[in-house]
C-alpha cells in the first residue's frame, strides 16, 4: 500500500521473485476486463477521470484470481483496501501489510515519467529505475490517461483520506503493518522493505 507512485509495482514484482510468489494486481485485472463486459464502458470512464473501479467488481476479479492453483501457498496483492468499505466488503485477511511512505510533491514529480508496456500492462518509471530495468519492457511504453497531474491528485486526495483510515483500521485490528521509506533508490527501498519484513517475520515465528 502507498500513494500513487511510491513504488508499489516494482517492490511486488522484486518481492514477487524474490518470494516466488505471484503478484496479483487488481490495475491489470481490470485492464484485462473485455470488452463484451457488461460493465466494461462503466469501467472505462471511471479509470479515464482518474477516479477507483467500483470495489465490488474488483474485489470479484480479485476473488477469481487468487482462487487459482498458483496462489494456494500464498500471493502478493498490491492495490486492494484502499478504504474500510473495500476491507468490510472484502478482507484477504493478510499476514502482512507493507506501506510504502512518500511525499506528495514526489507522488507528482514520478506520476511525469511512469509508463505503461502495451503489450503486457507492467508499469515502468523512466525517471526512477535503470535503464537495465526498463529494457526489460517487450512491448511500447506509453502514458496512461489516468496519469495526468489532474487524474492524480485526484487519487491522492482518495489515498490520504480513505486509504490512510483503511491503514490505520488494519493496524488498530492487529494486521502487523510495516512500514518502508519510498523516497530512495528502488533497490534501497527493497532492502529495507526485506529487513522489515524478515524481521517482523521472526518476531511472529513464521
Amino acid at each position: 500500500m502507498g500513494p500513487q507512485a511510491c513504488g508499489k509495482g516494482t517492490q511486488g514484482e522484486k518481492l514477487s521473485r524474490y518470494l516466488n510468489l505471484p503478484l496479483v494486481t487488481p490495475g491489470a485485472l481490470l485492464r484485462n476486463v473485455p470488452e463484451t463486459h457488461p460493465r466494461h464502458k462503466e469501467l472505462t470512464e471511471l479509470l479515464n477521470r482518474g477516479e477507483l473501479a467500483p470495489f465490488d467488481l474488483t474485489a470479484q476479479l480479485i476473488k477469481d484470481r487468487i482462487a487459482k492453483e498458483d496462489c494456494k501457498n500464498g500471493y502478493i496483492l498490491d492495490g486492494w483496501a484502499r478504504s474500510v468499505d473495500n476491507l468490510n466488503y472484502f478482507n484477504p485477511e493478510p499476514d502482512f501489510v507493507i506501506v510504502i511512505n512518500l511525499p506528495r510533491e514526489e507522488s507528482l514529480r514520478r506520476v511525469s515519467g511512469r509508463r505503461m508496456c502495451s503489450t503486457d500492462g507492467k508499469i515502468y518509471n523512466i525517471n526512477t529505475l535503470p535503464k537495465e530495468e526498463l529494457a526489460k519492457c517487450v512491448g511500447e511504453l506509453t502514458q496512461r490517461e489516468d496519469d495526468t497531474e489532474e487524474a492524480v491528485n485526484r487519487r491522492l486526495d482518495i489515498y490520504y483520506s480513505e486509504t490512510v483510515e483503511s491503514i490505520n483500521y488494519l493496524r488498530t485490528h492487529n494486521y502487523k503493518v510495516i512500514e518502508v521509506d519510498g523516497n530512495k533508490d528502488p533497490d534501497l527501498v527493497f532492502q529495507e522493505l526485506l529487513s522489515k519484513l524478515q524481521a517482523a517475520q521472526a518476531t511472529l515465528g513464521v
